[in-house]
């Protein structure tokens, strides 16, 4: 239990015990719930093995910073969501239709470009053959990204959509042409260190002094390395480009995220440090096409119980968010069991960090357990 706990636990009382059951049930080992309201933490409870400074690897809560990164440099006039990708990225595609994929289709996942693919594969075998482990290398980043630049579409792009690490990858790379810098330098320059997430990093490990790997939660065994990932990227294509990618590779704590969070809600009032009221706005307002994307520039939004969603890849039959979310809510979801939704209206922020991986990535009791946590938080805000 934390500090914070002792006053705020007996109003979110079932959200904590729901969070401790958790632990019991192996749908994790270790997790941090952080509820906020404005500048003010109202919970901040720790299961497991974790405690609240503890470093997760956050997956795909990397998408909204490299997103924020992005309308960062379009403040500055060096990219625009409605620029032509093809003008900043080499493509060598077949498909005549990549020449139309505009930035906004990225970030929306609405590019026509395919989920996901085990493109650490090509990675893991050119090392292996090299008598060697997979570790990521320049090499390994630039070749993926050359198989992504090369791949043909599934859709037009703006015709549907399709949750895509393929499409964050690109964007993360358009992010370091533009910047002129790697996207860890970037975004420690532009984002996390403006707005004071000083635990907030790619690669922890090369960060973090020995004494302090005990803050580092694990997420399992890698078959493809042959260890056990601690303070190294669960996702296997970020951890074949480096460690340092658009779709996953950060670490992060409870309360950084809230602080990113708290960023969000500010912009949206004019009052941001890093982004503008425009680009908040634009972050957090679903797009208009095509019909029913329930996308951001950025960012989820809650949907409907019928509606399939989920953990990419994957999908499970209720919005994660939970059926008491705010319709106007956004949030992401990350693969490892992490989660950030944030209420712009009334100004909630709701951190659920977790290893849900550590038990195996088939395993889903997370995703049952979730929505039901986010249920009991909600209910106790609008009490």
């Amino acid at each position: 239990m934390t500090p914070g706990d002792a006053g705020a636990a007996p109003r979110f009382k079932e959200a904590c015990e729901l969070l401790d059951a958790g632990i019991g049930e192996e749908a994790y080992g270790a997790a941090v719930l952080l509820v906020g309201q404005g500048d003010e933490v109202l919970l901040e409870r720790s299961a497991g093995y974790a405690r609240a400074a503890s470093l997760f690897d956050i997956a795909s809560l990397t998408k909204p910073l490299a997103a924020s990164l992005f309308f960062a440099l379009s403040q500055e006039g060096h990219l625009s969501p409605d620029g032509i990708a093809a003008e900043v990225l080499p493509f060598t595609s077949p498909d005549s239709r990549v020449r139309e994929i505009r930035f906004a289709h990225l970030l929306s996942h609405t590019s026509g470009l395919p989920a996901w693919l085990p493109l650490y594969g090509k990675v893991a075998a050119a090392e292996t053959a090299e008598g060697r482990l997979m570790s990521g290398t320049a090499e390994g980043h630039d070749r993926i990204l050359a198989e992504v630049l090369s791949l043909p579409l599934s859709r037009d792009p703006g015709e549907g959509w399709e949750y895509s690490d393929l499409g964050f990858m690109l964007l993360g790379r358009a992010v370091e042409v533009a910047g002129f810098r790697s996207l860890d330098r970037l975004l420690a320059s532009i984002i996390t260190g403006p707005l004071g997430m000083r635990e907030t990093r790619y690669l922890p490990l090369a960060a973090i002094s020995e004494c302090e790997t005990g803050r580092l939660i694990p997420t399992g065994w890698s078959e493809v390395r042959r260890r056990e990932k601690v303070g190294e990227v669960d996702d296997e294509n970020a951890a074949a480009m480096g460690g340092v990618a658009g779709h996953a590779g950060l670490f992060s704590t409870a309360g950084d995220l809230f602080r990113f969070a708290r960023e969000i809600v500010r912009a949206r009032k004019g009052e941001g440090r890093v982004l503008s009221r425009p680009s908040a706005v634009r972050m957090t307002t679903r797009v208009a096409l095509p019909p029913g994307c329930p996308r951001t520039l950025g960012f989820d939004t809650p949907t409907p119980p019928s509606s399939p969603k989920g953990d990419s890849p994957g999908n499970m039959p209720r919005s994660q968010a939970g059926e008491r979310a705010p319709a106007d809510a956004v949030g992401h979801l990350g693969y490892t069991g992490c989660s950030l939704w944030i209420d712009p209206v009334r100004e909630i922020s709701v951190i659920l960090l977790t290893n849900r991986v550590a038990f195996g990535s088939d395993k889903r009791k997370l995703s049952t357990l979730r929505p039901r946590i986010h249920d009991a938080v909600w209910k106790e805000i609008a009490g």
